[in-house]
């Protein structure tokens, strides 16, 4: 009986190991995700699935995720901002009004938390603060809430050490200097990891959980070139993605949508000053381009 049983339970972890071996450098941690049918389950698994980086299994009855990670090249932060970004509360992160309730009826579980009418001016206020009081009391931490009234202006704090690495790093390519572009992309990769996402107003929060991955990954692939035309192709898309976030989050000083018809069929980028220095020819065609948008 024995044998039979350990016989029929081979296939199984066949596949268990062959799904972990997938995922280089991996690392397994088991965290609290909400939700409540089997279809729950698809879509949380799916929102967590970065194949050959990232995959979970999630436990119905006991509302667990088991994720399984490259520690190398992301973290379960990141895998957690994503399933919450599907419409998931977590035990670090609390899922968008707008995604929660775009969730089918049966896939809307009880939420531990009270959220105000999105139309509320406290709204973002109230969601944030609970939604960290949540996070500490899973976390098992009994620290000091922050008073609201001393949370720094995101849009000119938060964000600027990534919209200032941004421009460091098209000022590099202007120069054509790719070692510079290099170091610049490292820093641009390290501010994305240090923003305070519980901080992030409701509508920067939603945008900034779907463009912190691409910018990350592009800023760590120039980084790790010394091909400047490489570099400055990962650019071109890396702005694309600096776009969306500059238009939920305007800086204090405007900003300079550029566009340049010659790169690749057209290629777009964002400067700090109107006058075009164009980032993917330096100075072999610095004053290709026009400004398409001022975003203020």
């Amino acid at each position: 009986m024995k044998l039979l049983k350990l016989l029929a339970a081979l296939p199984i972890m066949g596949l268990l190991t062959t799904c972990t071996a997938q995922v280089k450098n991996a690392r397994t941690v088991t965290v609290h995700v909400n939700g409540d049918c089997d279809m729950c389950k698809k879509t949380i698994e799916g929102a967590a699935l970065e194949k050959g980086v990232a995959q979970a299994e999630w436990d119905t009855d006991a509302k667990l995720a088991t994720i399984t990670y490259d520690s190398m090249r992301t973290n379960v932060d990141a895998v957690l901002k994503r399933i919450a970004l599907a419409g998931y509360d977590n035990q670090n992160y609390l899922a968008p009004d707008a995604a929660y309730s775009k969730l089918p009826g049966c896939c809307q579980y009880e939420r531990t938390t009270k959220h105000k009418a999105v139309n509320d001016p406290a709204s973002t206020t109230q969601h944030r603060t609970e939604g960290v009081q949540d996070q500490q009391a899973m976390a098992g931490h009994d620290m000091p809430m922050p008073d609201p009234a001393q949370q720094p202006n995101v849009k000119s704090d938060d964000l600027n050490p990534v919209f200032d690495s941004y421009f460091e790093l098209k000022d590099a390519l202007v120069a054509s200097d790719e070692k510079m572009s290099a170091t610049k992309a490292s820093a641009l990769m390290n501010a994305v990891k240090s923003v305070k996402m519980e901080q992030l107003p409701a509508e920067v929060h939603v945008v900034w959980m779907k463009v912190m991955d691409p910018i990350a990954k592009l800023a760590m692939g120039i980084s790790t070139t010394k091909d400047i035309d490489k570099q400055r192709t990962a650019f071109s898309t890396l702005s694309g993605h600096m776009h969306d976030l500059v238009k939920v989050a305007p800086r204090p000083m405007p900003v300079y949508y550029d566009h340049c018809p010659m790169y690749n069929g057209g290629a777009d980028w964002l400067s700090q000053e109107k006058p075009i220095k164009n980032p993917f020819y330096g100075s072999m065609m610095l004053s290709c381009g026009s400004v398409q948008e001022t975003i203020k």
